[in-house]
């Protein structure tokens, strides 16, 4: 029986300092040369995550800003991806604008490159997002009077990280608006909250089950820590919870394993894969 093992990356594989352990990398390499199909489902984008996978073997497609890209690394291009109607995209927008609030706008282009419009930086956490980023981007990370669509580019992702009693009303409003799913849950390594917004095509749970389409696998096992690993709990046949993990998340977990900081996934990894 084939299985497709897919982890999320913050708090779950990579450890408290935000990095793939010398120990997990080595165990993932030499299982994936036994055949291990291994994958990731993660809210981050294309821009980090290359870099933090640096010398791991993955042999499927990873699952990108919660479900929004379907990425083959090896090949660095995007498999499939998921974009927010244009009445979604409006909605959305006059909700965070209705509270005093403006987030992060994500457009993938017909050129396959990804841009992000903002119009303020309000909090020193997306300020350092910004600043720490917009090299990447080569000028496609820019200040704008209001959010929009250009041509010949889409609306795939909307975002803020702020405080969760900023937040939650927008979370809230966010419920009724038609075409939309959306990821709520406190930041790993701060107290602060992320709210990020995209297509109701889009999840961790639907690019699980792609991978496992596209791979021919019998199974999917997979391992989280956060709020916004629920949904891919939802569709995998065994889920496993990090000791680290929210209570909410343990609560729909098959099982409790060691925490990020002990490699807890490699080690599972270890022990339950068999050729």
């Amino acid at each position: 029986m084939k299985t497709l093992y897919i982890t999320d990356l913050d708090g779950t594989f990579l450890n408290e300092n935000g990095v793939v352990s010398e120990q997990s990398r080595k165990i993932i390499n030499q299982l994936s040369e036994k055949g291990l199909l291994f994958s990731v489902a993660t809210a981050r984008s294309i821009m980090t995550v290359p870099e933090l996978l640096e010398g791991l073997q993955l042999n499927a497609p990873i699952v990108l800003m919660n479900g929004v890209f379907l990425f083959d690394l090896n090949c660095n291009h995007a498999v499939a991806y998921h974009e927010i109607s244009d009445f979604a995209f409006r909605k959305i927008i006059s909700i965070f604008q209705q509270n005093g609030k403006s987030p992060m706008l994500w457009l993938y282009g017909e050129d396959g490159l990804l841009s992000i419009q903002y119009t303020q930086l309000e909090l020193q956490i997306n300020r350092d997002f910004y600043e720490s980023r917009k090299d990447r981007f080569d000028g496609r990370f820019y200040k704008t009077d209001s959010l929009f669509l250009p041509d010949g580019q889409h609306a795939v992702y909307i975002n803020l990280v702020d405080t969760f009693a900023s937040l939650h009303p927008i979370a809230e409003a966010l419920k009724s608006v038609a075409g939309a799913a959306f990821a709520f849950y406190r930041d790993t390594y701060t107290d602060y909250w992320f709210l990020e917004v995209y297509s109701a095509d889009a999840s961790k749970a639907n690019g699980a089950k792609e991978i496992q389409k596209r791979m021919q696998a019998d199974r999917i096992t997979a391992f989280g820590d956060n709020l916004n690993d629920l949904t891919l709990f939802s569709a995998a046949d065994e889920k496993y919870a990090v000791e680290n993990a929210v209570p909410e998340l343990k609560a729909h977990a098959t099982a409790v394993i060691e925490s990020n900081r002990t490699d807890g996934v490699a080690k599972f990894l270890l022990k339950d894969f068999t050729v």
